[in-house]
């Protein structure tokens, strides 16, 4: 009985280390705290979460904190660290409740108010329903080869200082640098792979020890 549970013990380990051993699939995910604005407004007006959706395409979602909201007609995205971006590359597009939005221009290496050059700014969207000039939550699709979350370096965005749809009463620029970065750790899975393979050849050996003696 002793013997048959050391066994288990050990053919569970060397599964469990083998799991944890085997490469993860790509899935970087990098957060933008926008905590910096051209308004003189403290802290934080909302978070652009860039993360890779599949090969060669990452999805933006940019979330408004109360008070605040992306503008959309005449508004700005503009990012630095990718290459390749391109109009033909943005798809799904929604704004709260609203989709199949659409930039209407893209501009490169261009200046942000405070903030500096971006090599990419997509401007002014469309396909809104009428009166809808911003929008709490904006999210879309980037398609480029070689694309990936961990290119991004910096966003800037237009934003109102009014949650929703009306935009008003100002709007702004706000900028961030990458805050928070969440990547599936293979040197902490590999590590932890390795602690259990050792683990599991300390059992195997008093498995054995215990059948000679």
């Amino acid at each position: 009985m002793r013997v048959t549970s050391l066994k288990l013990a050990v053919s569970v380990l060397f599964m469990a280390a083998a799991l944890t051993i085997v490469p993860m699939a790509s899935a970087n995910s990098t957060t933008f705290s926008l905590s910096f604005n051209n308004l003189g407004i403290s802290g934080s007006v909302g978070t652009v979460t860039i993360a890779d959706t599949g090969l060669n395409q990452v999805t933006v979602s940019i979330m408004m904190n109360t008070g605040f909201s992306a503008k959309l007609n005449g508004g700005d995205f503009a990012f630095n660290g990718p290459s390749g971006l391109t109009l033909s590359g943005v798809s799904g597009f929604t704004a709260d409740a609203n989709s199949g939005l659409d930039f209407k221009h893209l501009k490169t290496s261009q200046n942000m108010s405070m903030f500096g050059n971006f090599a990419f700014d997509f401007t002014n969207v469309k396909g809104e329903p009428h009166g809808v000039v911003s929008a709490d939550t904006v999210a879309f699709v980037l398609t480029a080869s070689g694309l990936s979350a961990s290119q991004f370096t910096g966003v800037t965005l237009h934003f109102c200082t009014a949650s929703g749809s009306n935009c008003g009463p100002n709007t702004g620029f706000a900028s961030s640098t990458p805050e928070i970065t969440t990547v599936p750790e293979p040197g902490s899975l590999g590590l932890m792979g390795t602690g259990l393979v050792g683990l599991g050849g300390l059992i195997r050996r008093r498995w054995l020890r215990s059948k000679t003696l």
